[in-house]
């Protein structure tokens, strides 16, 4: 599990509809997962310079295949309803459900203290004690034990050295009886003469066996490509949700395998520096003059949104690190 500092630019109330966010329903449908067996990427966002609410932390997971198919069923069955998510025999959010959910991707909001209730299971420090995923139990650290200057009670004990009367062989038996003795080697010959043997020589190398076959080199690592959640036309949506319609603002942009298009960016050619499913970061050519939202753009991060059809896109230029804050991002949908 990573923990790190996430960048946000965009308003809280942009992802209200999409981000599971921590209430209490006695009435709600459930949906129980196990950190161990359902999730395959776990993240914690411990601080986020745009969240309203401090106390808040948020977890970033991406379901299993079988999860995956549980939070689709259980959402369509409890749609305009509550639904409470419950990971590790804990009940960590509830929400009203608008729609299915059927992307891998998940984004919990929850309390600091719900967090550090939830972490050790997240870590595995308890997941032989809890194969279930009942509630996990307290983690305690056992004191230091005080020095002890006694003996060490794994000490050896001392050796009894017993005697025993040695008979050596008869030399009576008949040469029919005795051992035949082996001629010696022409090395034994030397070193019985006296003489030191030749340290110059090296001993003679074992032969190879016959039906030896050579290793075969490693076969190469398949190239990264761009999902496909991530392809296509995509326009942006606005910054403020509204009820009755999306109100575009910025440049449409799509994505292709090998190129990103925009008004004022022809078909630039790109290369991916890192592809999963939960992010894409592509590296345009130096000579591809793009610019999209009045962004001079040298690489973008695209991230899946919790919403099917929609996706983030982080816009970043020259001067950018890529690991802090984009010049601009925006939430697109599919055109």
């Amino acid at each position: 599990m990573t923990m790190r500092a996430c960048w946000k630019t965009l308003a809280a109330s942009l992802c209200a509809a999409l981000t599971i966010t921590a209430a209490a329903a006695a009435d709600a449908a459930e949906i129980a997962f196990s950190s161990q067996r359902d999730f395959t990427e776990i993240s914690l966002t411990i601080k986020d310079t745009y969240n309203a609410n401090p106390d808040s932390v948020a977890l970033e997971i991406t379901l299993s295949q079988d999860a995956q198919q549980r939070m689709a069923a259980a959402s369509g069955a409890a749609l305009e309803q509550d639904l409470t998510v419950l990971i590790d025999g804990k009940a960590v959010s509830t929400s009203h459900v608008q729609s299915v959910v059927d992307t891998p991707q998940l984004r919990v909001a929850m309390s600091r203290q719900a967090a550090m209730d939830l972490l050790p299971a997240l870590l595995g420090m308890n997941a032989a004690a809890n194969p279930q995923g009942g509630p996990a139990a307290p983690v305690v650290l056992a004191a230091p034990a005080a020095a002890d200057t006694h003996a060490p009670l794994l000490a050896a004990a001392p050796y009894v050295v017993q005697a025993h009367e040695v008979t050596p062989p008869s030399v009576a038996e008949s040469p029919a009886e005795a051992a035949p003795m082996l001629a010696p080697t022409a090395q034994e010959a030397v070193l019985a003469a006296g003489a030191p043997p030749d340290l110059a020589t090296p001993p003679a190398p074992d032969p190879a066996p016959a039906d030896a076959v050579p290793a075969l080199p490693p076969p190469p690592p398949p190239p990264l490509a761009i999902p496909s959640w991530a392809l296509g036309a995509w326009l942006p949506t606005s910054a403020t949700a509204s009820p009755y319609a999306d109100i575009n603002q910025g440049d449409p942009v799509a994505i292709y395998a090998n190129a990103v298009d925009a008004i004022n960016c022809n078909r630039a050619r790109l290369s991916i520096l890192d592809s999963s499913n939960a992010r894409v970061r592509l590296q345009l050519a130096p000579d591809s003059q793009c610019v999209i939202s009045g962004v001079p753009v040298d690489r973008l991060q695209l991230s899946p949104a919790l919403e099917p059809g929609k996706i983030a896109i982080s816009l970043y230029s020259r001067q950018d690190d890529m690991n802090g804050p984009p010049s601009k991002e925006s939430i697109y949908r599919r055109r």
